[in-house]
């Protein structure tokens, strides 16, 4: 990825934000395919599928907003990039596929919501589109919650620890509140709420899912920013 021009600050936080969050929507639909074949039912390997195609189609669709921030990013098949490193290879059981449906979708979608009105109109367009489809991936991955709560034991217990295990990478993604180049961003109207926002946006929600379900994980704050890379998102 190269910019043709220096940036400024908030441009610059726009481009990383925007440009992460096509390389993470690339890699779920990579995931969410993989499984489409060898989900626990023919419903959910059909809901995996048509979650798979959405999530390409969001990717391939942002990558051009950052032709509007004077990016040019080379792109070979949405091979490239740099997602999260939990969804950066093939998912290891059914539990892990809902847990980045929770927690990793839950995050980069609600950042999305918080640009749906962004004073970069290309990215409000695409994000009012996304919104409209993440519905059906929300319902999806609520009621395998309930599902794999309520059936107790080994897949209660690993669905939550997939939870905490994809929270950590996830809620470092938005990045620390006081980081100067989102500040400007929102400021000048280009996304409309904060790294903390979009975390607690996402940590109530799950926890009052999971409060319903009768379970409970640890969602914690990100405390140490010491080692947080921009660019990686992480």
């Amino acid at each position: 990825m190269s910019t043709s021009t220096t940036v400024d600050a908030a441009t610059a936080t726009m481009i990383s934000l925007i440009g992460s969050l096509a390389d993470n929507k690339g890699a779920l639909g990579r995931r969410y395919g993989e499984w489409a074949v060898s989900a626990p039912t023919i419903e959910s390997a059909v809901a995996a599928a048509a979650m798979a195609q959405d999530e390409l189609g969001h990717a391939r669709s942002t990558y051009p907003v950052l032709a509007k921030l004077g990016v040019q990013r080379s792109d070979d098949g949405l091979d490239a990039g740099h997602p999260l490193p939990v969804i950066a290879a093939e998912l290891p059981d059914w539990a892990s596929v809902i847990a980045a449906n929770l927690v990793v979708d839950g995050i980069l979608t609600t950042w999305v919501a918080s640009v749906r009105d962004s004073s970069i109109e290309p990215l409000a367009q695409r994000a009012r589109k996304i919104l409209q489809e993440e519905g059906a991936h929300r319902v999806h991955a609520e009621a395998w919650l309930r599902r794999l709560c309520a059936s107790g034991g080994g897949d209660r217990d690993l669905l939550l620890a997939r939870i905490e295990q994809m929270w950590r990478p996830a809620a470092r993604w938005p990045g620390p509140d006081d980081h100067p180049g989102y500040r400007a961003a929102t400021s000048q109207g280009m996304v409309c709420e904060g790294p903390d926002t979009i975390r607690a946006r996402v940590r109530d929600w799950l926890a009052a899912r999971l409060d319903v379900a009768g379970c409970a994980v640890q969602l914690p704050e990100p405390d140490d920013w010491s080692d947080w890379d921009e660019r990686y998102r992480r």
